[in-house]
């Protein structure tokens, strides 16, 4: 199981890493989908088999068409549902069509600056199911894809770390384990949306557990997955300019803590900057200067700034006023120590601290895609405490080497747990769970390293009971944040149903309820792709609409919001 998983995940990873790099390739005229993917599955499954036996390219061949399943499935099992988030509608899905239509962001400029001057790797592989499937908002399934194979890869790490030290309860304790690091909150809220902060976090979480991986087991193959990793994330979102490499460096950390013992500590820093990080240096470059040509090179060429448009510029009026003064550090702690609330107006309210392990009943409906207050869920701040805890009495008991064993892969993961957490600690926006997704398995390794000791006593026991707590503690954070965007998800399905109405008269107007950031250079004139995005999906209904922004709802008879700052709305002396 091991092996099929390493070698399905590594041939997922490497597939779509190739066909980003190749659909670089490609311009207005000559953009040939179907030659790229096969192209990308031939070559990812000719690495598989040099890399190791030429039957290994089975298992690679049948995770990557299983993959396909997955996308097709989702796809068409969720063609019902619109994306309840609001920058799908503002950019994501423009960028999507638009580049499946052709369009090669290398090649030209683009009148929304978002679409312009962010990461569009992300968007090229949405834009492969879009032009695939024929469904407009299918894109949002290569989330559900990328967390299946993040969860085999759990799952297959797992199980190979307790299979000697817990044989009888290593596979639910795997799948429990797996379940956690796929379930993020980040990732459940997101997964109807076109958002990217669950696709870094998943390629992320896959990066670290390939590094940890490769640490145990060196193997080539784990190696040029970290590389594909580390491409993907580069190009779906600045934030990962800070996170690939200072994940890498907590792999780095965890090697060194875990292969200390064998050699000194200098011989292996030295092995492993000869061994790997050469290689991953140079593809965190590769990334930026060649696939990530658009936008980072271009960003610092036409604009002067790597980070395009200014982040404080962005983030001007998102911020709860209560941690607008605060240090990065001291944001992070209010966001882990809140109460879960409502993301919608007044953005800028305040965040609530509340005691660790108490809940509102509020917090179980209040998660969604973007949830500003206490984003990883309401029990999340008791998850952290008590995983502190757990692994500071395990490391305590080992002392007593007659009672008890300790195995350095619990130092190993720890480390990697703390580096995880510190890294987010000082992103700058790290008050919001979308922005520092890896604190969620910085605490679970935390958890999971205190189990890694052995023997029968008393601390054992209280660490024990104190892991369990935590789990039981994640969970409740998956179930509320499931709730949440079930909740979500429901109130749009409801407000789009009314789309069948719509197709009763002539003409549909729709209008911006909103005016969106004036930001503009001599490239982009736009912000907000609501108006002409909604237009294509009403069309796609077959509903003939007209833009119309010198109106507000109250000139209409009849009108009501569809989603992304977009009213439809009918005049009845208008109407032909």
């Amino acid at each position: 199981m091991t092996r099929f998983a390493r070698i399905g995940a590594s041939s997922i990873f490497l597939f779509l890493a190739i066909l980003l790099i190749l659909s670089r390739l490609s311009t207005q005229t000559w953009h040939p989908g179907a030659v790229f993917i096969s192209a990308s599955v031939v070559l990812s499954l000719g690495i598989v088999a040099l890399m190791g036996k030429r039957t290994d390219v089975i298992i690679g061949l049948s995770s990557i068409l299983s993959f396909f399943a997955i996308l097709l499935v989702w796809s068409f099992a969720t063609r019902s549902f619109y994306d309840p988030g609001f920058d799908g509608y503002a950019y994501h899905l423009s960028a999507i069509w638009e580049i499946a239509a052709g369009w090669n962001p290398f090649l030209s400029s683009h009148s929304n600056i978002w679409v312009d001057s962010y990461p569009n790797g992300y968007w090229v592989l949405q834009s492969y199911i879009v032009g695939a499937t024929g469904l407009l908002m299918s894109g949002q399934s290569l989330i559900a894809g990328l967390t299946a194979a993040v969860f085999l890869l759990a799952y297959s790490f797992f199980i190979e770390r307790f299979e000697s030290l817990l044989p009888y309860r290593n596979q639910v304790l795997a799948l429990l384990f797996a379940g956690i690091i796929a379930g993020n909150p980040v990732v459940i809220g997101q997964l109807l949306t076109h958002y990217v902060d669950a696709p870094l976090y998943l390629f992320g979480a896959a990066l670290v557990l390939f590094l940890l991986s490769d640490t145990v087991s060196p193997n080539w193959l784990t190696r040029l997955g970290i590389v594909a990793c580390i491409i993907l994330m580069v190009n779906t979102k600045t934030a990962a300019l800070y996170y690939a490499p200072l994940l890498v460096f907590g792999g780095f950390i965890a090697e060194i803590a875990y292969r200390s013992s064998n050699n000194s500590p200098f011989t292996e820093v030295f092995v492993w900057i000869k061994h790997k990080g050469i290689l991953y240096g140079f593809a965190f470059i590769f990334s930026v200067v060649a696939v990530g040509y658009k936008p980072y090179v271009t960003n610092i060429a036409d604009h002067g700034d790597l980070l395009y448009p200014p982040v404080e510029q962005i983030m001007k009026g998102n911020e709860p006023s209560n941690v607008i003064p605060l240090s990065a550090p001291m944001k992070f702690i209010y966001g882990i120590f809140a109460r879960t609330d409502h993301s919608e107006w007044p953005i800028d309210a305040p965040i609530e601290i509340k005691v660790p392990g108490t809940f509102h009943v509020s917090e179980f409906k209040f998660m969604r895609f973007d949830t500003r207050r206490g984003g990883f869920g309401p029990f999340f701040s008791l998850a952290l405490i008590v995983s502190i805890a757990s692994y500071g009495i395990v490391k305590l008991a080992s002392r007593d080497k007659s009672k008890y064993k300790w195995h350095r892969t619990g130092d190993s993961l720890a480390l990697f747990g703390i580096a995880m957490i510190a890294i987010s600690m000082f992103f700058p926006e790290s008050w919001w769970a979308r922005y520092v997704p890896f604190a969620w398995p910085g605490v679970l390794f935390l958890s999971v390293a205190a189990i890694f000791l052995e023997g029968r006593g008393r601390m054992q026991m209280v660490s024990r009971i104190l892991v369990g707590i935590a789990l039981l503690s994640f969970i409740g954070c998956i179930l509320a944040s499931g709730l949440g965007a079930i909740r979500e998800s429901k109130l749009l399905f409801e407000r789009t149903e009314k789309i069948e109405f719509l197709a009763r008269f002539p003409e549909v107007k729709l209008l911006m309820f909103y005016d969106p950031p004036a930001i503009q250079d001599f490239q982009s004139t736009s912000t907000q792709d609501g108006l002409s995005v909604w237009s294509r999906l009403l069309a796609d209904r077959q509903i003939s609409t007209v833009i119309s922004r010198e109106r507000d709802q109250f000139d209409c008879d009849m009108a009501d919001y569809l989603n992304g700052g977009i009213y439809w709305c009918i005049v009845i002396d208008e109407l032909d």
